[in-house]
């Protein structure tokens, strides 16, 4: 085994401020593999990398116990690219600010436009009420399907008294103010009869106070079946003074105990519940970082046994290499994007150079297939919109939604920036989607759809990707062999000759050779 090597070229796939980043492919029908990195310098000096660390020789006789080793590549073992969902575009929605699809409510507490959206006791019971449901969703599937999305990403609807529905008090209960099981049932039938998913909230890092089971132990103390499933600190629950973990500092969301599998077998049981009746396509799951993984491993085990193409995103806002694997979730919300597009496009605190170092460093953090599911977004129900910052340059705005679009994973939209809505943070970035607004009539509108569309393109959707900057240019390139599409945006006010020979897809504010304030070309 040791008489004959094979040697196989490494090129640089990605560079950072730090680092350039070598890769190679191999295929093998062996699932059995080692290696050991030959590295030649400049100079024409060489040295090898093996698990004895460096050295300028090697003794190939020993290469099985020396050698880096992977004794044998399992599938299982293995993150995929999710086939079913390969290059899609999601859409978040927040249910009860969409759309009503029903009439008149007799909870609804204000106007749908109205900006005052501050709850009780200086917001911190979130009960305004506008009056969006599933009916509601469900109408403007066609809307979606138009603009280009192809994952509708609805936050929790089981039952609460908040109108974010992330306090659940049942779990196995669609909230009345969003409908009834039929209306989900219509909402997942109506979703896959146009080619698209659907994807849920779920929330297993706390309940509301005001569930059975935490009401249960509040009466029984630690005589309640569910005194473990949370985290109390004495033998009933208080408020004054607090005695039981809570999510952040609220009193009214107790957290629950993932390390209890009694209770790890009740939260199976409800991403199962949704899955066998109401066909879900996969979940995001909220502060799933505060979650133990050993709760997400039987999860994961558990659902992929009745949904093999289940997918699972965590709401992790940083790094989440720890949760990233087979037997947890494939996909976490990507903030790092956002917060990197918010210093090229907002902070002006990077220039193309480091924006395209801070997007490869992104890709490195995880292993491919990772990458090609993370949820990328540009803002959420979680933070300021994006547009809200840079208002009211939409040209500015576009070359983000057009980073979102051209970067590889899945992008998300959150509803109403498709029309430019404005949003400062909680509740001001809830309003109710403006339905009314001119912008539908008008060419930043079309222009969005068109930039969200270029995903039905294959390149975008699946192909191979490399970000550099030239002449304070930012370029991002897609490509499956020799098929290539180049995306070039101009951050600056400035014009630019740049003379273009290819055939050009879409652009914006490029005219006569010239790259003028805030543009971008796709060729």
């Amino acid at each position: 085994m040791y008489k004959k090597q094979y040697p196989i070229k490494m090129k640089i796939k990605y560079e950072d401020n730090l680092y350039s980043y070598y890769e190679t492919s191999i295929y093998s029908k062996d699932p059995r593999f080692a290696y050991v990195f030959l590295i030649t310098l400049n100079s024409g000096e060489s040295f090898f990398y093996s698990e004895l660390g460096l050295s300028k020789e090697y003794d190939f006789r020993l290469f099985y116990l020396t050698s880096f080793r992977l004794p044998y590549i399992n599938k299982n073992d293995i993150v995929f690219d999710n086939k079913s969902f390969i290059g899609s575009v999601f859409y978040q929605i927040f249910p009860e600010r969409f759309y009503n699809g029903t009439g008149k409510k007799d909870y609804i507490n204000r106007e749908w436009n109205s900006l005052d959206l501050k709850g009780s006791m200086k917001n911190r019971r979130q009960d305004v009420f506008l009056g969006g449901d599933l009916k509601g969703v469900i109408s403007k599937l066609d809307y979606l399907k138009k603009i280009g999305i192809d994952v509708v990403y609805l936050t929790p609807i089981c039952t609460s008294q908040s109108n974010h529905k992330y306090d659940v008090e049942n779990y196995f209960e669609i909230d009345k103010m969003f409908g009834k099981d039929e209306d989900l049932f219509n909402l997942t039938d109506e979703i896959h009869k146009r080619g698209m998913k659907i994807v849920l909230d779920l929330v297993f890092n706390h309940s509301s106070s005001k569930n059975e089971m935490f009401l249960d132990v509040i009466k029984n103390g630690k005589k309640s079946k569910y005194y473990d499933f949370y985290n109390i600190h004495g033998n009933k629950p208080t408020e004054f003074p607090l005695n039981y973990d809570t999510f952040g500092t609220v009193p009214e969301m107790p957290k629950l105990n993932s390390n209890n599998f009694n209770e790890n077998d009740y939260f199976v049981d409800v991403g199962k519940y949704f899955i066998t009746k109401f066909d879900i396509d996969g979940y995001r799951l909220d502060v799933a970082n505060e979650v133990s993984h050993t709760f997400w491993q039987r999860f994961k085990y558990e659902l992929r046994r009745i949904k093999p193409n289940i997918i699972l995103i965590g709401e992790n806002w940083n790094n989440a290499s720890s949760y990233l694997h087979a037997n947890e979730f494939e996909s976490v919300m990507n903030y790092p994007f956002m917060l990197s597009c918010k210093d090229y496009y907002v902070n002006n605190t990077i220039d193309s150079k480091q924006f395209a170092d801070r997007l490869n460093g992104l890709l490195t953090r995880y292993p491919d297939g990772n990458d090609r599911m993370m949820l990328n977004l540009l803002d959420s129900h979680d933070t300021e919109r994006f547009y809200n910052y840079i208002k009211p340059n939409k040209d500015l705005y576009l070359l983000a939604v057009l980073t979102l679009i051209s970067y590889i994973g899945w992008p998300m939209i959150y509803y109403g920036d498709e029309i430019f809505m404005e949003g400062g943070i909680d509740p001001d970035n809830r309003r109710g989607m403006n339905w009314d607004s001119q912008e539908f009539k008008k060419k930043y509108f079309d222009l969005f759809s068109k930039i969200v569309n270029l995903r039905k393109n294959n390149l975008f959707k699946e192909g191979d990707i490399s970000i550099h900057s030239t002449n304070g240019l930012f370029y991002i390139e897609r490509f499956i062999g020799n098929n290539k599409i180049t995306v070039v945006i101009k951050n600056s006010k400035n014009n630019l000759k740049y003379i273009v020979s290819k055939d050009i897809i879409l652009s914006n504010n490029y005219e006569n050779n010239t790259l003028k304030g805030y543009s971008f070309i796709v060729y």
